[in-house]
């Protein structure tokens, strides 16, 4: 069990937040497939306060995604604090700091993994934030700018020290990218001197990376990000693996219904057209490795895609997809 603040959570496997895809129909899909804890995307502090209406949807949710953490982004202090206190009314059950995003516009800004460079800032940010809120307040971070700037246990003594509940660490540098290769013995150094639990973050494919990430550095919880893009069985698969020592690959006919579902819950949220549209991004990586392309063929799972992604009606394309694995479920592929 993972707590944070006064949030229990029984299963300490958690859905990253990644921008363009965790939002609440994919964040309803992982918490049904065993995820413990979802975040929204990342949110910009600044559109947040300005009232900005695409920002407030990204906070929108239901009951089925509950605790749910909303991940703020920014630098300044009492945009910050006023954004917290906007997610919180807006019913947050977690507000998250990021202190990790690498893209070019979000660090020229000052953000994001920027704020690794301004520590004393940092702490200033954390106390205003913490007073501002009583509800947990954890944080997201990467272990440091560079190579030679890797400064996550400072990081981590900092939010230790200033009301942080937890902090989750994703293990690379900030000009490392998502590029191959993560810093293990980082995590393992920050859970030894951390009096807060600490969840790892990178590489987790599978559900022997969770648990050697959990067997090596002794964290408390597990977040996966992109290895659970197209794949959200990846959290149940952990979640036997860790409890009974196996694990299984979902079924075709489980893949074809959970597709099925996570498109309903698209058009139903967004309205058909948007809902579709933004779905095929999803599409495409259900549809491409895991267990899908060894049973259905490389190149039906290319023609498939490529029909999918010119559908317009949410009829047609639950036609298609039903269409896709039947061909596979009447030859026993189940």
């Amino acid at each position: 069990m993972l707590k944070i603040g006064t949030i229990e959570i029984k299963q300490p496997y958690v859905m990253a937040p990644i921008a363009g895809y965790t939002d609440s129909p994919y964040r309803r899909i992982v918490r049904s497939t065993g995820a413990g804890l979802v975040y929204t995307e990342l949110i910009s502090a600044e559109a947040l306060v300005r009232g900005n209406k695409k920002t407030k949807m990204l906070m929108e949710h239901t009951p089925e995604e509950k605790p749910v953490a909303v991940q703020l982004l920014g630098n300044n202090i009492d945009t910050l604090v006023r954004a917290s206190q906007i997610a919180r009314d807006g019913g947050a059950d977690i507000i998250d700091l990021n202190l990790g995003c690498p893209a070019r516009n979000v660090v020229a800004n000052g953000s994001g993994a920027a704020l690794l460079k301004k520590p004393e800032l940092l702490r200033e940010i954390l106390i205003e934030m913490r007073k501002a809120i009583t509800i947990p307040f954890t944080v997201k971070t990467r272990i440091g700018w560079d190579e030679v700037s890797k400064n996550v246990l400072q990081v981590v003594d900092i939010a230790n020290e200033n009301g942080v509940d937890a902090i989750a660490i994703h293990l690379r540098t900030k000009t490392q990218g998502f590029k191959k290769g993560i810093d293990m013995q980082s995590l393992i150094d920050a859970v030894k001197i951390s009096r807060i639990p600490v969840i790892g973050n990178g590489d987790i494919l599978s559900p022997l990376d969770a648990k050697s990430m959990i067997d090596q550095s002794g964290c408390a919880g597990v977040m996966i990000g992109r290895g659970a893009i197209g794949n959200p069985w990846l959290f149940q698969m952990i979640v036997d693996y860790l409890q009974k020592g196996t694990y299984v690959l979902p079924a075709l006919s489980t893949i074809r219904d959970i597709m099925i579902k996570h498109i309903r819950m698209m058009s139903a949220f967004y309205g058909e057209q948007k809902g579709i549209k933004l779905f095929r991004k999803h599409l495409v990586h259900y549809s491409k490795g895991g267990p899908v392309s060894p049973l259905t063929g490389a190149k039906y799972s290319s023609d498939f895609r490529a029909a999918a992604v010119t559908m317009e009606g949410l009829e047609p394309l639950i036609h298609l997809i039903d269409s896709f694995f039947d061909r596979f479920l009447e030859a026993g592929n189940v």
